[in-house]
């Protein structure tokens, strides 16, 4: 996928220095503060949990009955 570089992501507070970074950018340019990632697999916890409990509850249903 071939990424806009000239399309506007914004721009967010670098909590170490205050200086306005483009969203896009990982890094501060001034201090270097590391902009925390969240990886794919944290946002997606919740549902991954949801679908194992439910396959769970599936398999225990049949003894019960």
């Amino acid at each position: 996928m071939k990424i806009d570089s000239s399309h506007d992501f914004g721009t967010r507070e670098c909590p170490s220095c205050g200086v306005r970074v483009p969203a896009n950018e990982n890094r501060c340019p001034i201090c270097h503060y590391p902009f925390p990632v969240k990886s794919t697999l944290s946002r997606s916890a919740p549902l991954i949990a949801l679908v194992l409990l439910l396959i769970f509850l599936a398999l225990l249903l049949p003894l019960f009955l």
